[in-house]
Formats: C-alpha cells, sequence, structure tokens
C-alpha cells in the first residue's frame, strides 16, 4: 500500500490539506501518516496557568494527533490513518522517514500571499518542495477535494529525458487512475528551439502507455496560461 506523508502543525491550513488529502489517499488507495515535526519553542505556551515544558508540550501535540487520528477514522474509516511526531526541522524529518519507509508522496498546505501571519506549515512548504526527491502536492489553504480526472504536466521540450522525472508521474497516475495531458505554453514561438521535436519524441515515447493528450497554450505569462487553461478544462 502506497504511504502519503502528511505534515501538520494544527493550524487550519494543514488541518485542511490533511483532510484534502485524506480524500485523495481514498481514490489512490493508500494510506497516510500526519507527521509533527517537533521543535522547540522559544517561549512555551501556559496550561492551567503553568508553563508547560519539552515533555508537556510533546504529549499536547501527541494528543492533538490523536484527536486528529480520530477525526480521519471516522470520516474515512476504510483508510488506514498513522501518526507520528519526530524531533527536527520539517524538511530533515521528511528526509528521515523517506529513508526509513516507502513514501509514495507528501501533501502539505500553504496560505496564499500577503498573509500578515504564516503558519509553520506555511513557510516549510516550498523548502520541503525544494529540498525532498519526492513528489509534494501543495494545497491551497481554500482547496476543497474534488476526484481527479486529469492530470497536466506542464514541459518547455526542452532536456525532458534529464528534467522530467517520469517514474513519480506514472506512478501517481496510475495510483489515480487519471488522463494525462502534457501541457505547453508558448507566445508565437518564442520558446521552441530546433530541438524541440525531438524533445517532443522523448516525452511521447516515456509516456506513451498512457496515450496522454496535447495541449499548446498561447500565452505571454505561464503561470497565467497554466491557470487559465486548468480553470476552462
Amino acid at each position: 500500500m502506497k504511504t502519503i506523508l502528511v505534515p501538520v502543525d494544527f493550524s487550519e491550513t494543514s488541518l485542511n490539506a490533511a483532510r484534502y488529502a485524506l480524500k485523495f489517499a481514498t481514490q489512490a488507495g493508500a494510506k497516510i501518516i500526519l507527521v509533527h515535526a517537533f521543535q522547540e519553542p522559544l517561549q512555551y505556551p501556559l496550561r492551567n496557568s503553568l508553563e508547560l515544558t519539552a515533555e508537556g508540550l510533546w504529549e499536547v501535540n501527541i494528543d492533538q494527533l490523536k484527536q486528529l487520528q480520530a477525526q480521519c477514522n471516522a470520516a474515512a474509516p476504510l483508510i488506514k490513518t498513522e501518526i507520528m511526531q519526530l524531533k527536527g526541522q520539517l524538511p530533515e524529518v521528511i528526509r528521515k522517514l523517506q529513508e526509513n519507509m516507502q513514501v509514495a508522496m507528501v501533501i502539505m498546505g500553504i496560505t496564499g500571499a500577503g498573509k500578515l501571519k504564516e503558519t509553520l506549515i506555511g513557510s516549510n512548504t516550498l523548502a520541503v518542495a525544494r529540498e525532498t526527491t519526492l513528489p509534494v502536492l501543495i494545497v491551497p489553504e481554500n482547496a476543497r477535494f474534488e476526484p481527479i480526472t486529469d492530470i497536466g504536466l506542464t514541459t518547455d521540450f526542452r532536456d525532458v529525458i534529464d528534467t522530467i522525472p517520469a517514474q513519480h508521474i506514472k506512478e501517481i497516475t496510475y495510483m489515480l487512475g487519471a488522463r494525462l495531458h502534457v501541457l505547453n505554453v508558448d507566445y508565437r514561438h518564442e520558446y521552441s528551439t530546433p530541438d524541440t521535436p525531438l524533445q517532443s519524441g522523448l516525452l511521447e515515447t516515456l509516456f506513451q502507455e498512457f496515450a496522454p493528450r496535447y495541449h499548446f497554450i498561447e500565452n505571454e505569462n505561464i503561470a497565467e496560461g497554466l491557470s487559465d487553461y486548468a480553470q476552462a478544462h
């Protein structure tokens, strides 16, 4: 059974990502592990008017993890949900877990731009995505899960063999039983090169078992072009 790591810091951002991950795991036939990276705070919170110790805060976090686990079990009793708390910064914790178990991917939340108060998870999400070799699915704070039927793979048709993590993409596509789409954003052939036809053929060979559909998007702004296309389709 595939394992999905879901880091939580008990903020609403991370809890929303956990809810999303639970439904994702239901579709993918995977189990989830709710992970909390424990770091001693600069100032310990109060409980019953007394400042918690490191041991006390550790136990409080474990209790919160167990409560979240119970909520997940109630919402999706057929999905195995485990909990884990490890000391260290989140990227380091993810790396340790990856080394010691078969992990398929990480699902994490992130808050929107312009937020005055950033959560621990939100500030660590891009760091994890940057440092890990695992696929990281980033869930915006207001995102709600809908069954995944289509996956878009963006490419500029350059060095596709070396730059596209084909095996990870294949595993996720198989897990979800989704259709694979190859998306390329260009504007008046600004990004195309003489090597583009060859690279396109190599990519087609990489994913030939999925018979991907190709979509060529005309837009000066790559992010805007992808966002518009995703909304429209």
